[in-house]
């Protein structure tokens, strides 16, 4: 699935975003039910971008990274 798609694609509300936003980084259950990606698809994105750290036996995804991420990449599938 393109990141365009994704984007597009992801349903949730104002306060979820919110709260979400607050966090500077979140693990990957949380992840990947705010991205709807699978666990295996969030950790490959997130180690392209170089957000993703291991900590003990947890992973954690730095937030800003990870979208940055995603935003240009949505600007490569999209010509912007």
């Amino acid at each position: 699935r393109s990141v365009s798609a994704f984007l597009l694609n992801r349903s949730s509300d104002l306060e979820t975003d919110i709260r979400f936003a607050q966090k500077r980084f979140f693990d990957l259950r949380s992840g990947y039910e705010y991205y709807g990606l699978t666990e295996k698809v969030l950790m490959r994105m997130a180690r392209e971008a170089g957000a993703l750290y291991k900590i003990y036996t947890t992973y954690r995804v730095r937030r800003d990274l990870f979208e940055a991420y995603l935003r240009e990449q949505y600007r490569k599938e999209n010509g912007l």
